[in-house]
């Protein structure tokens, strides 16, 4: 073959490679404008997704409720099916709530009473446990009348009857707590009577809001904070804090940040954890018609949000403390703690700005001005222990006299489990003493000013110079004044409206063991019940 033939077929084959290769660069590029077409809905529909998540309840409250749509170019027309008329086909139960009802019930309160309820409403159904009859034998034999049905679809009015159970003033709290932790007050590590079982079928749509994280006031109490109750005291319905730490723990009491984990991960484990709204806060409620509406602001970003619902719980703790209602308290404010993390966090402050002072000669803590702390109960106790752990010298206010300070709380601790309590406690009744430590009874704070405290008692006036002051006289709820009258409450249950509850410290039970018992009750009156003469509770539709 010549050279010119061959130099022909090259030039041919170099001229189909270049079109292969141009034709493959068309190629390759229509698939990256496609791919780039692609992703970029898709990062629009990741945009919207955000834009609504961020804007839930702001504004108009149909906008968490409401269905997301694509933009007008990227609409579909798909042949729309016939909805089923089977609520169960749906993967939602009845609700009794028709358009204008965001939910048929919300929570207000997100601490371990708003949690344990929202457990109920979920479908976690306690039944007595025949294989461990309780020793009691009138409760035995009136729970297994009825073993196979939930406690919740049960009549337990006779509880009220039962004279270990009705002195209390709330027999099915107690009678919770006697069923879940038998003889625990004697030291009894028995098994319970309640067997568990999450029955998806019977939730009531819910929501629940907080003002903080999951678990309430328990993420603002000090982290190193020993919990009075014993570990088997805080156990969430179905889920118990045994099982949590994956066997029992080696000590009674447990640090207060431990429970804040345990309560986030209780709701993560039933996996009701979507219907939780955080930094939520409430500031009206009223009703217009069969209508709650709910409204308030987000902490985190101002925004506004309304809530519409069949029925409102109040399930927030008394978060705010008393104040000592003094005329100059508040210009002294910067010398007033209200809790025991604060008094910490201002002893080490003041420890840490004499430390880093260079040839500084710090004089002896003992002979510098006092902490003067005021109060008798459990926060207290801890705020003196902390004092005179830093050397710290206290002067404790008392407004109590000594006959009374032998029946309150503190006198009922064991020294085994409580012996940082029993110790102080001791001193408080003057049975022991320390150098740092100055007690004054039957005395009040009536005057504060910049350096100087008045402390009166029956027979004078006390003039004392300070370093700071710790008030402990207790907590209080200010949330009566979000509603247009202060409402009041009888078996968990407004007397003026029975679509209006409270559990929890706001309804006076402010031990975590027994106000798992009234979210029973509540989520009782929330199934939409009346009873029968079997003690069955008829189920009625939401």
């Amino acid at each position: 073959m010549s050279r010119s033939v061959r130099g022909e077929g090259m030039k041919e084959w170099t001229k189909e490679k270049r079109a292969k290769r141009a034709q493959r660069g068309r190629s390759m590029a229509a698939i990256e404008q496609r791919q780039q077409s692609h992703f970029g809905w898709m990062d629009g529909c990741k945009n919207a997704k955000r834009n609504f998540a961020e804007s839930s309840f702001c504004g108009n409250s149909k906008l968490f409720f409401g269905a997301k749509s694509r933009p007008d170019s990227l609409q579909k027309t798909k042949k729309k099916k016939k909805s089923s008329t089977n609520p169960k086909k749906r993967g939602r139960m009845p609700t009794g709530c028709c358009a204008k009802f965001d939910t048929h019930v919300l929570i207000i309160g997100n601490g371990p009473a708003g949690i344990a309820l929202s457990a109920f409403l979920s479908g976690m159904q306690p039944f007595y446990d025949e294989r461990h009859p309780h020793q009691n034998a009138v409760v035995h034999e009136k729970l297994l009348a009825n073993y196979q049905l939930s406690l919740i679809d049960q009549d337990l009015s006779w509880s009220s009857n039962l004279t270990e159970l009705s002195q209390s003033g709330r027999p099915l709290s107690v009678l919770y707590d006697m069923l879940v932790r038998p003889g625990a007050d004697m030291g009894s590590v028995d098994p319970g009577s309640l067997q568990w079982k999450l029955d998806k079928s019977r939730d009531v749509p819910h929501m629940v809001i907080g003002e903080t994280k999951i678990g309430g006031s328990w993420n603002e109490y000090d982290p190193e904070m020993l919990t009075v109750s014993f570990s088997d005291w805080m156990d969430m319905p179905g889920f118990t804090m045994e099982q949590w730490l994956g066997g029992r723990p080696l000590v009674k009491r447990l640090p207060s940040c431990a429970v804040a984990s345990y309560l986030k991960r209780y709701v993560e484990n039933l996996r009701i954890r979507k219907k939780f709204h955080q930094f939520f806060v409430v500031s009206s409620i009223k009703k217009v018609e069969d209508v709650w509406i709910t409204e308030g602001t987000r902490s985190t970003d101002g925004r506004k949000f309304v809530i519409r619902s069949k029925s409102v719980v109040v399930a927030c703790g008394k978060t705010s403390p008393k104040t000592l209602q003094l005329p100059n308290e508040e210009n002294c404010s910067s010398r007033i703690v209200y809790d025991v993390r604060a008094l910490k966090e201002k002893l080490d402050a003041t420890r840490k700005t004499l430390s880093d002072v260079e040839n500084y000669d710090a004089p002896s803590t003992s002979t510098s001005a006092p902490v003067i702390v005021v109060g008798d109960g459990v926060t207290s106790v801890d705020c003196v222990r902390h004092c005179l752990e830093r050397d710290t010298p206290v002067v404790h206010v008392i407004r109590r006299n000594l006959r009374e300070l032998r029946n309150v709380t503190l006198s009922r601790l064991s020294p085994m489990h409580y012996s940082e309590y029993t110790e102080i406690y001791r001193m408080m009744i003057g049975r022991s003493s320390h150098k740092n430590y100055q007690r004054i009874l039957e005395a009040n704070l009536t005057s504060i000013s910049k350096f100087h405290v008045e402390i009166t008692t029956p027979s004078e006036c006390i003039q004392m110079p300070y370093s700071s002051i710790a008030v402990c006289i207790g907590r209080e709820s200010h949330f009566s004044k979000v509603f247009e009258s202060p409402p009041s409450f009888l078996d968990y249950r407004s007397p003026d409206d029975d679509t209006l509850y409270a559990v929890g410290s706001f309804a006076g039970d402010h031990f975590v063991r027994f106000l798992v018992g009234g979210c029973l009750r509540v989520a009782q009156h929330l199934t939409g019940t009346h009873c029968t003469n079997n003690n069955v509770i008829d189920k009625t539709p939401l």
